[in-house]
């Protein structure tokens, strides 16, 4: 059951209706079954596809510099000159990253490197002007391709576009989605939100596999503790 309901083997949304507690649109838009929700194997599955599609070095840059473009987009105030020169900075970096190209996967991840420390703490002149593709080499690439796996971009990627879809009205548990709704999380959401604002209530899809087989490791030690220790103190 643990291999069938895990997500791997059989995609949920090719799974019986009756598995899930609302079947309408909610079994082709990322929902996962009941069974699986008890279901070890799961959280473990999904936290490794999520992290390898989030946690390679060139995706943990590129996220480094996408949320700085987005602190400095959602200030309350105008920018001051240095603000807006980091906020130049970091698109710059952001622009260079995704234009990077390399030999080997060492050189990859030496150059996302440098790019990310310059655009940090660098200047401009120093990011505008850096070498980012190697010259007349055949074996050159996109840095990207390295430590992205396509396949589980797209599978992420669809995910998040699910649970992002500005029709939801309460918060969703999207298999594979990069946040999971906290269980006492309300729910609700704004009816047409103009623009897209991360709920509260929810956590990061790693972190929440990784409580939840934590617990259940631990609940699994306790419960076999408790049983031997009967069983000890009966033969006694």
């Amino acid at each position: 059951p643990q291999m069938l309901l895990a997500g791997a083997l059989v995609p949920y949304r090719e799974m019986n209706h009756g598995l899930f507690e609302r079947s309408t649109g909610i079994r082709e838009r990322g929902g996962v079954p009941v069974p699986a929700l008890v279901m070890p194997l799961r959280y473990a599955y999904e936290g490794m596809i999520v992290g390898q599609a989030t946690r390679n070095p060139f995706e943990i840059e590129r996220m480094r510099l996408q949320r700085r473009i987005d602190r400095a987009r959602d200030l309350d105030s105008p920018m001051s000159e240095k603000e807006a020169n980091r906020f130049e900075l970091a698109k710059e970096g952001l622009r260079r990253l995704l234009a990077a190209g390399a030999c080997t996967k060492e050189d990859a991840a030496a150059l996302v490197h440098r790019i990310q420390r310059l655009s940090s703490s660098g200047k401009r002149i120093q990011v505008e002007t850096m070498k980012i593709w190697p010259d007349d080499d055949s074996r050159a690439r996109p840095a990207s391709d390295f430590f992205v796996n396509e396949r589980i971009d797209l599978m992420v990627r669809e995910a998040e576009t699910f649970r992002n879809d500005y029709r939801n009205t309460k918060l969703m548990d999207v298999f594979l989605a990069l946040k999971k709704p906290l269980p006492w999380a309300t729910g609700d959401l704004p009816a047409k939100p103009t623009v897209f604002i991360e709920p509260s209530g929810t956590l990061e899809t790693q972190r929440y596999c990784a409580f939840l087989l934590s617990f259940i490791v631990i609940g699994c030690v306790l419960m076999t503790a408790i049983i031997i220790s009967r069983q000890n103190r009966q033969t006694r």
